[in-house]
């Protein structure tokens, strides 16, 4: 006769809850070297918030040189420069630091302006120089068609290049000339290396938009934890709803610590691993209060603590299975998920263990402490019960 499989044979009696001190102790240690560690080492943030640009490049003919790339890479004149294998050895992952729109950029595309246009182009800053405009200079009067493809040599707008006498004004804010020059940057890389490499994606990220995607994560996090809270807070009591927000911050600062320990990058991917795992926790800890609320009506004679452990024992063998095989799949997701998936896998890995670990010892001790009175919530469930009934 077929006996479906059991992780756990039987009904278990563990004293979770009777480890809830040791337990908080250990966490609120953890809790204070992430929070420290993310303040004095920091995150590596990615170009997402850091702005800069990544540009994935395959070579054209075997496997990518890297010193010699690393060479050419120096001379570009765009600053920093980093260089890492990208999934095989023929791929390679060129960061290149956020370009901060002073002099060394306008040089640059004076150069490929010249480069591409020909002699009698330039360009250089404006007189005003702090406006952020810059002076272009064709041998000729500018048309539309020249004026045109000299905006397309170096980046710009084509409304930013008008027809006219040269030399003919760029006007430009300083916060635009700081996102043109990302561009300026790209179409040099890809001069120094196009006769060796295909570029076959880039992704650039301004100053200003690396910043506002920054102070967007932040509020998206918070807001995020907020509605949670006060989802799980009308759904039981007020208790539940501060020891779920208790736990998901806990989940949210011990994963921001993992990534100021590992030094993984710090992007648009990870951000929504940590909304992941808020939501992945939130879900195990609703599995367990609502346990809890029903073995309010079936064990009335247990203390708070005792009606706890009873409900943790009794979602255990579902805990473990739904950890377990979220587990194993995003452990997949590490060994294959390849080097664009890796900073989101690792953190779901973290994530599961760490989300399982606080619906237990954060989100039920939390209970505790914040003296929930299970008779008070019986008292108003009988109370609406008896009301109900006695309607017509």
């Amino acid at each position: 006769m077929y006996k479906p499989f059991r992780i756990i044979a039987g009904k278990t009696n563990f004293d979770f809850l009777g480890k809830r001190a040791a337990a908080l102790i250990l966490s609120t240690a953890v809790n204070i070297v992430a929070l420290a560690l993310v303040f004095v080492v920091g995150l590596n943030f990615g170009i997402d918030f850091r702005g800069g640009i990544a540009i994935e490049a395959k070579s054209r003919a075997g496997d990518a040189d890297i010193a010699d790339m690393r060479r050419i890479g120096g001379d570009l004149g765009v600053g920093e420069v980093s260089l890492q294998e990208f999934g095989s050895k023929d791929v390679v992952l060129i960061r290149i630091q956020r370009q901060d729109g002073g002099a060394a950029c306008v040089a640059s595309a004076g150069k490929l302006l010249t480069k591409r246009m020909g002699a009698g182009w330039s360009l250089k800053p404006a007189a005003n120089a702090a406006s952020g405009d810059l002076e272009l200079t064709a041998p000729a009067t500018l048309t539309s068609d020249t004026a045109r493809s000299a905006a397309a040599a170096i980046g710009l707008q084509d409304n930013l290049v008008k027809a006219g006498p040269s030399p003919a004004k760029v006007a430009m804010e300083r916060d635009q000339r700081e996102e043109w020059c990302q561009q300026v940057a790209i179409l040099v890389a890809r001069d120094a290396f196009d006769a060796k490499y295909e570029f076959r994606r880039t992704e650039s990220v301004g100053p200003k938009i690396g910043s506002e995607l920054l102070s967007t994560g932040i509020w998206a996090i918070g807001l995020t934890l907020l509605s949670i809270a006060a989802y799980v807070w009308f759904r039981f009591e007020w208790q539940f709803g501060v020891a779920a927000l208790i736990a998901l911050v806990h989940d949210v600062v011990t994963t921001l610590g993992m990534f100021a320990v590992t030094q993984l990058d710090f992007g648009l991917t990870a951000l929504a691993a940590v909304l992941t795992i808020a939501g992945y926790s939130i879900n195990d800890t609703v599995v367990v209060f609502d346990r809890v609320r029903e073995n309010l009506r079936r064990y009335k004679k247990l203390t708070l603590i005792e009606l706890l452990n009873v409900s943790v024992n009794e979602t255990l063998s579902r805990t473990l299975m739904t950890s377990g095989t979220v587990f194993l799949a995003v452990l997949a997701l590490v060994v294959f998920g390849g080097p664009v998936l890796y900073s989101f896998s690792v953190a779901m890995l973290w994530g599961v263990v760490v989300g399982t670990y606080s619906s237990i010892w954060i989100a039920c001790a939390s209970l505790v402490y914040l003296k929930f009175r299970p008779d008070r919530v019986l008292e108003k469930a009988e109370a609406a019960a008896s009301d109900a009934t006695a309607r017509p």
